[in-house]
């Protein structure tokens, strides 16, 4: 459980970035990036990353993946 200030951060800088907000893409298991489902995670480490970023696994991979990895 994050500090109640914290989750606030989040919430502004979600609204600010991506036009949702990172509470209701946890309460529905939704992308906070592109609003699809996030249920299916490649690995422990993809899920742990959701539940701090709220991004979904395709959005994961656009946004962490680097020149390099093509």
């Amino acid at each position: 459980m994050k500090h109640p200030e914290i989750e606030s951060f989040l919430e502004d800088i979600s609204l600010e970035l991506f036009g949702r907000s990172a509470g209701v893409a946890k309460a529905t298991q939704s992308c906070v990036s592109c609003g699809g489902a996030a249920s299916e995670f490649k690995d422990a480490v993809s899920k742990k990353e959701y539940e701090i970023s709220h991004l979904c696994q395709k959005c994961q991979d656009e946004i962490f993946s680097s020149e390099t990895d093509n």
